[in-house]
């Protein structure tokens, strides 16, 4: 009777388990699918892969989650949820047997800092495999930035990323791209490959809130980048040091080169206007009526060259104020220092009192202004210059009866005024 018993508790018993496995068979195959297909990407890429809430179904094989990190790949990290992927029954069993095709709900990768050679290699790839397989993943939302948070980066952009034979190929377009310490500005599009070692960006466009436009090419090799770029209509602001933006507005346009982390180009300033520049402000003290507190530009351009340490010299500038002022020259803007030697020109037209001021302060006439020389030095935060001081030099030394006789072919009002504001400035 005992053993009848016996007997009837182990069926019943091996009917319990296979009423559980057939009831759990899906969530077993699931959890079982998660880690081989984890294992051998792991191998595979000589990396770490971990997945999460992996199911397949009705030939669909997904994830919740999935995290690639470590080994020898050029990236730091890549997590990726909402994975999606048309993977037959045969295939599980083989993952690489075929190139995977994934869609990816959001994805952030993060790439490798300059200077950050990939860690030790992971796990041996699998016999009679080269790697990882071909993959061509489709992101919904992608952003991409390096792990020192330098360098460029793309913030929730509809990307595709393909890998095949060791190398990445990227683009994207929407969501926004930070580059050259700009503020964020909107990507139309942007392409790019890297090989483990080489960056090679094959183009990107991009578009700032009011308008302005940023494309280009670029390459990095060897730690240092390369490139062609052009620009549209920039805020000027936003390339310029706060300090600075306070006294300038305009919209820039130029083209440049960058080679071994030198950027040369030739830039125009449109709408252009500078405020509370102490010299000119004490320039226009020589003429009545006049303030140059605000001073507007019609032309304004140069040449620069700026150097990885932050360095920036500038030459061949040329600027036209309607105010009557013109201002020629060249010299460097750095950090710590900043040096120019320019000239400063004067519309003579109805200011003909002025000529009484050659060679004293203006040592040359020339299309209809007259010229004097300007040097700049010091620092960015004590500039130094020496036409405050010759202009009192000038005034002191060419007497009243003079300038007024210098401008006797104006109007007596005009001359009356003259004569009044140098009778002022001597202390007369």
């Amino acid at each position: 009777m005992s053993f009848w018993r016996l007997a009837a508790a182990v069926l019943l018993l091996l009917g319990v388990l296979a009423g559980g496995l057939f009831f759990y068979r899906e969530a077993l195959a699931n959890v079982w699918i998660g880690r081989n297909l984890s294992a051998v990407l792991s191998a595979a890429a000589r990396a770490e892969v971990e997945l999460e809430g992996v199911s397949w179904k009705d030939g669909t094989l997904r994830a919740g989650r999935g995290v690639l990190s470590g080994g020898d790949l050029p990236l730091a990290s890549l997590a990726a949820a909402d994975l999606r992927a048309a993977v037959g029954w045969e295939q599980l069993f083989d993952p690489l047997s075929r190139p995977l095709h994934v869609e990816v709900g959001e994805a952030e990768v993060v790439w490798r800092a300059a200077g950050d050679s990939a860690g030790e290699a992971g796990a041996a790839p699998e016999a009679g495999r080269s790697g990882m397989p071909p993959l061509d993943l489709l992101v919904a939302r992608l952003s991409l930035r390096h792990a020192d948070h330098q360098g460029w980066a793309l913030q929730d952009t509809a990307g595709r990323a393909v890998y095949e034979q060791g190398s990445w190929s990227l683009s994207g377009r929407g969501g926004t791209a930070q580059i050259f310490g700009l503020p964020p500005l909107a990507l139309e599009r942007a392409s790019a490959t890297h090989d483990g070692t080489t960056w090679r960006i094959g183009g990107f466009a991009l578009r700032d809130d009011a308008g302005g436009a940023l494309a280009g090419s670029a390459a990095h090799e060897d730690g240092t980048w390369s490139g062609e770029f052009s620009w549209q209509d920039i805020e000027l602001t936003k390339l310029l040091p706060p300090e600075t933006a306070l006294h300038v507005a305009g919209r820039i346009s130029g083209d440049a080169t960058l080679q071994d982390g030198v950027l040369r180009g030739r830039a125009k300033i449109q709408g252009g206007k500078i405020t509370k520049v102490p010299q000119l402000v004490r320039m226009a003290s020589l003429f009545a009526g006049e303030n140059w507190d605000t001073v507007t530009w019609d032309v304004f351009r140069f040449d620069f060259v700026r150097h990885p340490d932050g360095r920036v010299e500038f030459a061949k500038l040329e600027a036209v104020s309607p105010q009557g002022i013109a201002l020629h020259g060249a010299g460097h803007y750095a950090p710590d220092s900043i040096g120019a030697d320019f000239q400063l020109g004067v519309a003579r037209r109805g200011r003909p009192w002025l000529v009484a001021f050659m060679p004293v302060l203006f040592r040359a006439e020339n299309s209809g202004y007259l010229w004097t020389p300007v040097k700049v030095s010091g620092t960015p935060q004590q500039p130094v210059e020496d036409l405050s001081a010759r202009l009192g030099a000038a005034v002191a030394v060419v007497p009243a009866t003079e300038a007024i006789d210098a401008a006797a072919e104006i109007p007596g009002a005009a001359v009356e005024a003259a004569g009044g504001l140098l009778r002022s400035l001597l202390g007369r």
